[in-house]
């Protein structure tokens, strides 16, 4: 019998630990190691490959070697910052004045990151500066000056959170839009309650000027240890543990495209109960990809 662990925080971030040491790790060893199932493992490496590179050759796990970095610098520091935002922690050892060389070590070159621009923008955020680039977006493109808060990452994506001149507001820039970068030799002009804006955003999708709605979701008990886990949304709390070993879940977002990814991937796990018209939506989303499918099909 596996004895469950409360919070995977502290056993995920021990396997990023051996990770970077360079270990290879077999589910099923370090299952038993850490006492619990190698299904509950390899979650755990899922969810780390969101955010870090892992190779897994015939069930054994390891770090994709061609992008270690064996840097000490800011980037490194501001990289595993958001790693561990990412996983809605705060860590003693992630503190800068707690840096040391054994604790950094495993920092590395994230895949999908641009190397010089993260740079650019670890100067910018050490030295407290202001920064300006073109923006790329399908409408066109747009000169920008920014007060960068932070570099954040999302479904293997990166962003960069920072305050916009262009309408004094709290936004995500992704880095792979970004052109010209320059850093602006003046001091950023943040107030807390900014600081505080860009803390609260739970995802891409997040607005900070839109009021918050409430999603409540059915997971049934074959997934339920693991959404305990890993969370549908960072908002999530459980409301109810059914007879049946079922959860009720509620979320707080500001835009459906917050939850409705996480939710299709699930399916038919996971249940919309409230608001109606997010369970129509789904279900014409679904509606539409059976006809494709069956357009294809002949």
């Amino acid at each position: 019998m596996y004895q469950k662990q409360k919070t995977p925080i502290p056993r995920i971030l021990d396997i990023v630990r051996r990770l970077y040491a360079g270990e290879k790790l077999s589910a099923g060893i370090v299952s038993v190691e850490y006492g619990v199932s190698s299904r509950t493992i390899h979650r755990d490496m899922l969810k780390i490959t969101q955010s870090i590179p892992l190779e897994n050759r015939n069930g054994i796990w390891s770090l994709e070697r061609s992008v270690l970095s064996r840097g000490e610098d800011d980037l490194n520091h501001i990289l595993l910052s958001s790693f561990a935002r990412n996983l809605e922690i705060e860590v003693e050892c992630l503190e800068r004045s707690n840096l040391s060389s054994e604790k950094i070590s495993f920092a590395i070159e994230y895949k999908n990151l641009p190397k010089k621009l993260g740079e650019a923008l670890a100067a910018s955020l050490v030295n407290d500066e202001k920064c300006g680039f073109v923006y790329l977006k399908s409408e066109g493109s747009s000169e920008r000056v920014v007060d960068p808060i932070k570099i954040y990452t999302e479904n293997g994506r990166w962003y960069l959170i920072a305050r916009d001149y262009k309408d004094d507001g709290i936004k995500y820039f992704n880095l792979e839009k970004i052109r010209d970068f320059r850093r602006v030799k003046e001091k950023q002009t943040l107030t807390p309650e900014m600081i505080a804006q860009a803390d609260s955003m739970k995802s891409i999708w997040s607005s900070t000027g839109k009021e918050s709605f409430r999603v409540v979701l059915y997971v049934r008990p074959e997934i339920a240890e693991y959404i305990k886990d890993i969370k549908l949304h960072k908002s999530q709390t459980i409301e109810d543990e059914h007879y049946d070993g079922g959860l009720e879940v509620h979320c707080e977002i500001t835009h459906k495209l917050e939850i409705l990814p996480q939710i299709k991937y699930w399916l038919p796990r996971v249940h919309i109960i409230e608001p109606k018209w997010l369970r129509d939506e789904l279900m014409e989303d679904l509606e539409v990809y059976r006809q494709e499918e069956g357009e294809d099909a002949v």
